[in-house]
């Protein structure tokens, strides 16, 4: 669509959900969708999960990017031209600390999370104060790049929640330490 809302053209079409899109450096465009026909495990009834495709610009060449067996949220290019987005990971993660930021290739090659995959014990649940695990957010959204920076801006949220609340500053130049040592809480919790 033209800036001033003529030129509306549609994409993609069927009977899917296809949202979040995002340019690529290479022009294409990446997106969420339910075309895999994947479904969440802990909703107790069948919820699509949503993956990233790739296409390009005319709708065209819509491929699979990615085959995670959950969902993901908000694509996004960082300033090294990595996509990076934020995955719901149940893999070796605390006991709900699952949704946190992510990055690969344009072409989802080589997906990684910034975050220490290792869980703590679930002793240290209990703890309390700014240091502690259940100080850390337990959703990472909306990860943007800051410009010049290898930090990033993005939402902090909760498990099984909306992706709206403290707004966060992650360093990934910062070892992980499982708790707060990459996030620093810019507005207060929400």
């Amino acid at each position: 669509v033209n800036v001033d809302g003529s030129g509306l053209t549609r994409l993609t079409d069927g009977d899917f959900d296809d949202f979040d899109p995002c340019w690529l450096p290479g022009g294409r465009i990446v997106f969420l969708s339910t075309r895999r026909y994947g479904f969440g495990r802990c909703h107790g009834r069948p919820v699509p999960a949503y993956t990233m495709f790739s296409m390009k610009p005319d709708g065209s060449d819509l491929v699979s990017i990615d085959f995670h067996e959950t969902n993901e949220f908000h694509p996004s290019v960082d300033n090294n031209g990595m996509l990076v987005y934020t995955r719901w990971d149940y893999v070796d993660r605390d006991h709900s600390a699952a949704h946190h930021m992510w990055h690969c290739f344009p072409d989802g090659r080589n997906p990684r999370s910034y975050h220490a995959n290792y869980s703590l014990p679930l002793s240290t649940v209990e703890e309390v104060g700014p240091g502690s695990i259940n100080s850390r957010p337990w959703a990472e959204f909306n990860c943007r790049s800051i410009p010049g920076s290898d930090k990033y801006m993005a939402t902090a949220g909760p498990h099984h929640g909306q992706a709206f609340g403290s707004l966060i500053q992650i360093d990934i130049g910062v070892p992980d330490d499982n708790k707060m040592s990459q996030v620093k809480r810019v507005t207060p919790n929400v």
